[in-house]
């Protein structure tokens, strides 16, 4: 789903209008309206060459072919046009643009995209435990990215999300098969348990929540540091 913007279409429109029309210059219109001189520049970029649509807010992700990327790419390279007026003929965010370029550059090849397949649609797969902790570990390590993560290990965005939030609340053990069958209680009768077993389940327990305040901890680290 698209990102919905902060400032409404008037406001954004009304400033291209004042810049336009000499009523302030791009540092001070962007400071009255809280945003960065480069976001407000860009704006007006894009209202140059497409008006008042440029604003316009839709709820769902574009669909790129792959020839339409090495278009871009192509566009970009030849020096034709800015990463700033490319990025607003297009109404592409030049972060886009530029992973598209180091992609080709790489020889990665620009596949196509569509957000109503692969990743949201596609037919949950079957996993083992070792896989599910593989995948929410880089998704850990990758700014909590399920995106990317659903592309890189083919799996529904959804399943992924769902994995990292039981490993979140209950460690690796949130990641383990359910078995089928009766409900087990999860309290366990310490009453019929030796002095040592009962000393092993706290020892356990114990873990089980610093291995879980460890992981919250790593992901308030990469928060901040973002």
């Amino acid at each position: 789903m698209g990102r919905k913007p902060k400032l409404s279409k008037d406001i954004k429109v009304k400033a291209c209008e004042d810049y336009k029309t000499g009523r302030g210059s791009f540092h001070s219109i962007a400071k009255s309206i809280g945003v960065a001189y480069e976001t407000f520049r860009l704006w007006y970029l894009t209202y140059e060459i497409h008006g008042e649509s440029a604003f316009d807010y839709s709820n769902k992700n574009n669909s790129y072919t792959s020839e339409f990327k090495n278009h871009i790419v192509d566009e970009y390279s030849s020096g034709k046009y800015s990463l700033p007026e490319l990025s607003a003929r297009y109404k592409i965010s030049s972060r886009v643009i530029r992973k598209w370029n180091e992609m080709s550059y790489n020889g990665i090849e620009l596949k196509a995209y569509d957000p109503k397949g692969d990743i949201y649609t596609m037919k949950s797969r079957k996993t083992t435990f070792e896989e599910r902790l593989e995948i929410v570990k880089w998704v850990i390590a990758n700014d909590m990215n399920y995106k990317e993560a659903a592309n890189k290990f083919a799996n529904r965005y959804a399943n992924i999300y769902k994995w990292t939030k039981a490993y979140m609340s209950n460690g690796a053990d949130g990641l383990k098969d359910k078995k089928r069958g009766p409900k087990q209680q999860n309290n366990v009768n310490k009453d019929s348990l030796s002095e040592i077993d009962k000393l092993k389940l706290e020892l356990e327990r114990e873990r089980d929540l610093r291995k879980r305040r460890e992981f919250e901890l790593e992901v308030l680290k990469k928060k901040r540091s973002s």
